[in-house]
């Protein structure tokens, strides 16, 4: 074979194999971009104390894309390390205008004794929780106990007053009242894929 036809047919192949790579990232991205999060289940209903005052029914906010956590503002670890992740997702969705408006955070205190309404209120403003889209809940012990078994929380009060909880605590709710996702916390949490997850249901 002439030199100059090999060199054609070596372009030619090298472009093939880009253009195929390019079409199968697109298709890719297309996909995963368009690919609808499955139900997991509906989210329990309940009703809770709000920290700025009244109560909170879940399913009275209908309407809005909801990101709850399950938490104690003593947790050493996990717990305040998945708040400061929501915070920067929070951050990240007030640049798409649609945090408080179309997104929510709820974060359920499951330690009632401790967490008093001036804690938390400390605990929100130390980790940068904007409560204009962000709320901060408390109740009962029996009341946070029943909300959290309802979601599926494991939760086992130690001797000191520490909890031992579930790491999958975070639960993306849609619109509906559908839980869509449900997050490992901490170290382990996703933030991307839950800020992108977030934004997927936004446009349903």
């Amino acid at each position: 074979m002439e030199p100059a036809r090999r060199r054609r047919i070596t372009v030619f192949g090298t472009l093939l194999l880009v253009i195929l790579a390019l079409a199968g990232g697109s298709w890719w991205y297309w996909h995963s971009e368009n690919q609808k999060l499955p139900t997991v289940m509906p989210a329990p209903n309940f009703t809770l104390q709000n920290i700025d005052g009244g109560t909170t029914n879940l399913y009275g906010e209908q309407g809005k894309v909801r990101l709850v956590e399950f938490f104690f503002a003593n947790c050493p670890d996990i717990c305040p390390l998945t708040t400061a992740n929501m915070a920067k997702i929070q951050d990240q969705l007030k640049q798409k205008d649609v945090f408080g408006q179309d997104v929510e955070f709820l974060s359920i205190s499951f330690d009632p004794e401790r967490d008093t309404n001036d804690v938390l209120k400390q605990y929100a403003d130390r980790m940068k929780m904007d409560r204009a889209g962000w709320k901060v809940l408390r109740g009962t012990q029996d009341e946070t106990a029943q909300v959290a078994d309802s979601f599926g929380v494991y939760l086992e009060k130690q001797a000191d007053g520490s909890f031992v909880h579930s790491t999958r605590s975070l639960y993306l709710i849609d619109r509906n009242n559908q839980i869509r996702k449900v997050y490992s916390m901490g170290n382990d949490m996703p933030s991307d894929e839950v800020y992108n997850d977030i934004l997927k249901l936004v446009r349903e």
